[in-house]
């Protein structure tokens, strides 16, 4: 369990991508690592989407957590908005 994403989540383990995590984990490490990029939403974007015919598609539950973490992510970095991953990060490091 990623203990920065559990701590944007208030500790709350249900709302944890528990699916995304146990499935994918490449794709789960890659959103984090890019969580405060301006890549983020592009790297989502091609996830949920394809050109190719040969995908079958994450199962429901995995991409409901990506589309969580997509919400999450925009909750926390809207304009004017104080309380950003990087922020949360910083204060893991004082």
């Amino acid at each position: 369990m990623d203990a920065k994403l559990l701590k944007l989540l208030n500790n709350s383990e249900q709302n944890y991508p528990h699916a995304l995590e146990y499935h994918f984990p490449r794709v789960f490490e890659k959103i984090m690592a890019l969580w405060d990029s301006a890549d983020f939403d592009a790297y989502l974007a091609d996830l949920m989407t394809t050109n190719r015919t040969n995908r079958q598609g994450f199962p429901q539950e995995v991409a409901s957590d990506i589309i969580y973490l997509c919400m999450l992510h925009d909750r926390f970095n809207q304009p004017g908005k104080t309380n950003t991953w990087a922020q949360v990060l910083r204060e893991d490091q004082v």
